[in-house]
């Protein structure tokens, strides 16, 4: 069950890249191709497959990026795909989340489902920046009434670095991240 109503829009948006996602590079492109998340339980892998910016292709993926609630949960993941694919990551917490965007809206707005092995329900409105990077911002709820805070991007990790240091801007602090 989504907690968003279904909506249907014109394909005319620009965006392509992802959600908010998360929501994506460092210092350098090896930051972003390996996405590494801490606080994973010991059996669970450390990283995901590599993602690359790939423009027009359905082979392209961008980090996404999140904060989740005010509690100091965060969600860390990858964007597949161009106008719509699939979305998928860990929250800090070690719950797996996966679902699908697509950016089909008005004015390069989007929409993204997530569904967590919790069973939490994630929905996210996304308005793009930059098609060309997979830049995103969002902003939406969790089963649980949790707001969500999301970007992604290939050059995300810059686009949160203030005075040298990278961290999510969320409600409870920021949150440091790389």
């Amino acid at each position: 069950m989504s907690l968003l109503p279904r909506v249907t829009f014109d394909r005319s948006a620009m965006f392509h890249a992802g959600l908010p996602t998360a929501i994506c590079l460092f210092a350098s492109a090896a930051a972003a191709e390996s996405l590494h998340l801490p606080g994973l339980s010991p059996d669970a892998p450390a990283t995901q497959e590599l993602c690359e910016n790939i423009p027009n292709s359905q082979e392209n993926c961008v980090r996404v990026l999140a904060c989740v609630g005010d509690a100091g949960v965060y969600f860390d993941g990858q964007a597949r795909g161009w106008d719509e694919g699939p979305v998928l990551g860990r929250l800090s917490t070690g719950e797996t989340c996966e679902g699908g965007w697509r950016s089909d809206g008005p004015g390069g707005t989007g929409l993204s489902s997530l569904s967590c092995s919790d069973a939490t329900k994630v929905d996210v409105v996304y308005y793009s920046q930059d098609s060309e990077t997979g830049t995103v911002i969002g902003r939406g709820l969790d089963s649980q009434g949790r707001h969500i805070r999301v970007w992604s991007g290939e050059n995300v990790l810059t686009y949160l670095t203030d005075d040298g240091e990278t961290a999510l801007p969320c409600a409870q602090g920021a949150i440091p991240i790389s």
